[in-house]
């Protein structure tokens, strides 16, 4: 029988997000809107309840100015 093969996932890290926010004057809000996302999925974007998907990954690190090591890390399955 084949086997699932594991993907890596993409963590985001809240406190790098959140101190980015702050440094542009943005509320969580603001921060959803410029992101065209409900408020409410950024919240579980932030508490590691849901992942970005690359779409939304890519907008993150255009509004915030940032690369992506600095918002973001990822996790490899052990094998």
């Amino acid at each position: 029988m084949p086997s699932k093969t594991a993907r890596s996932t993409v963590e985001v890290k809240p406190q790098a997000i959140w101190e980015r926010q702050a440094r542009l004057s943005l509320s969580q809000n603001g921060l959803a809107r410029a992101l065209d996302v409900t408020s409410g999925h950024l919240s579980l974007i932030l508490s590691g309840r849901r992942r970005p998907s690359a779409e939304l990954r890519a907008r993150m690190l255009r509004v915030l100015h940032a690369s992506f090591d600095d918002l973001f890390y990822v996790v490899h399955p052990d094998e």
